[in-house]
């Protein structure tokens, strides 16, 4: 297992550099309703906010370096939820389902490489979750380098190329999960993954000419071109977010549901992607404007 043997070189130690970051109390319910899920030989393993094994398993090597590893998983949770809070929306975006004392939250740790991670949330109900666990309601992802909190470019780079990662699965998943797979393929299919390709592409390229440093030192002529180009990478979101949107709705009607929730959390995703473009235009105009609001 990737992610443990990553996880392991962190025993016994906390992650220390992310900022401590005084959070209103939506985070600091989640926090206290936070699930880790790993993945072990294609078993799912939640554990509870006080690290008890509550489904999966047995993974003895896993359970070991949990229960020996509270005060390092505590920091873990401060580092994906201060990364949540800085370069995400995932939360505000989702807060209908995770403002109540008995919404769970779920993060489930997939290994990249070095000590990087894309996580996947998940929010469900206290007195359903072990009963209908795999009701639970997918609700974004994000990506974290346990070696570096800060990320160039406002870490955008690295939702724009899992655009393209989720394409290539949607279009194979389509392929063998679709009934009528030949009567949606170039109406539909064909024209997601054009549109798809053409986002990432273009966002990546005008990702490369923001600075990398902190947007406090960033000249205003400089930011008024972050914006533009802000906006027109929200644009083609937009547009991509709504074609999608469009697909998912006639297969719902025609009850293609073996595919249909796998372009749901693709257009879940695009949701939450618009989100943090608007987040990060409102903050760098507020920037350029020299307005303070407090």
């Amino acid at each position: 297992m990737q992610s443990l043997n990553v996880l392991k070189t962190y025993s016994g130690k906390r992650l220390a550099d992310f900022p401590n970051i005084n959070h209103a109390n939506l985070f600091a319910r989640i926090r206290a309703n936070f699930h880790f899920e790993f993945i072990v030989k294609g078993d799912k393993l939640l554990f509870s906010p006080f690290y008890s094994l509550l489904r999966g398993g047995p993974a003895k090597e896993l359970e070991h370096f949990v229960a020996g590893n509270e005060e390092f998983l505590d920091s873990l949770k401060e580092f994906i939820l201060n990364s949540l809070f800085i370069y995400s929306s995932v939360i505000d975006e989702n807060s209908y389902y995770l403002s109540n004392e008995k919404d769970v939250f779920i993060a489930r740790l997939l290994y990249r490489q070095d000590a990087k991670f894309e996580v996947k949330f998940y929010a469900h109900y206290l007195d359903e979750l072990l009963s209908a666990y795999e009701d639970k309601i997918y609700i974004g992802r994000d990506f974290i380098d346990l070696k570096k909190f800060d990320r160039d470019h406002f870490g955008l780079e690295d939702l724009f190329i899992s655009i393209l990662d989720q394409d290539v699965k949607i279009q194979e998943r389509a392929r063998h999960k679709l009934r009528y797979y030949d009567n949606y393929k170039k109406q539909y299919l064909d024209e997601i993954s054009y549109m798809a390709k053409e986002a990432s592409s273009e966002a990546c390229e005008r990702i490369k000419l923001f600075p990398k440093g902190d947007i406090k030192h960033i000249p205003t002529v400089t930011l008024i071109e972050i914006i533009d180009n802000l906006l027109y990478i929200q644009n083609l979101m937009i547009e991509l977010r709504d074609f999608t949107e469009e697909f998912e709705t006639i297969l719902r009607a025609r009850e293609e549901t073996g595919f249909v929730r796998y372009l749901t959390k693709f257009h879940k995703d695009m949701v939450n992607d618009i989100k943090y473009l608007s987040k990060l235009f409102y903050l760098i105009s507020l920037k350029v404007s020299k307005i303070s609001l407090i």
